[in-house]
């Protein structure tokens, strides 16, 4: 389902002050920590293949991500791949308001940072060693209150490589 361009009114506006701040702080930050497990999965994907393996084979390095935006429009000079990843960023920090039920006007701002460590290392893609990279992904939203939230992760990324890699199967369903 995606948020309506209406915003309704922030949900336990009618809580005091300090209950209110201190609901939103667990939810926003539970947000922050499910959001980055279910984006950096091997579920999200570009044609079938991990996306983040596409967009390290095409070099990517940084990448800032407006999560309240899902505008699937983009400048001509952005490859599809980050066209998709931008789009499906959103759409699953989308996912996880919802599933906290917070409405998006409970947000000011969220952004994901993606950034490649820059020192290439050996590791495991289905078993097989791989040269990769740390990619560092940090979340981070404002509250309607002024308060800023950040959760990280580092996973480790291979360029995408069709003889090491498995095709997701739903693709070709």
């Amino acid at each position: 389902m995606i948020w309506s361009i209406y915003r309704t009114e922030c949900r336990n506006s009618h809580l005091p002050m300090s209950k209110s701040k201190t609901m939103h702080r667990k939810r926003i930050k539970s947000i922050l920590h499910n959001f980055l497990g279910t984006y950096s999965s091997r579920y999200s994907d570009y044609e079938g293949y991990w996306l983040f393996g596409m967009l390290m084979r095409d070099g990517l390095i940084n990448l800032r991500i407006d999560l309240l935006n899902l505008s699937k429009e983009s400048p001509k000079k952005i490859l599809p791949m980050v066209s998709v990843a931008r789009h499906l960023a959103a759409t699953k920090f989308q996912e996880q308001m919802e599933k906290e039920r917070l409405p998006l006007s409970c947000i000011r701002e969220a952004h994901l940072d993606i950034t490649t460590r820059p020192n290439s290392l050996v590791g495991q893609v289905n078993g097989r060693p791989s040269l990769g990279y740390n990619v560092h992904l940090i979340a981070c939203a404002i509250s309607d209150h002024g308060k800023t939230f950040t959760s990280e992760i580092i996973i480790f990324v291979a360029p995408h490589n069709p003889l090491s890699e498995l095709c997701n199967q739903k693709y070709f369903s």
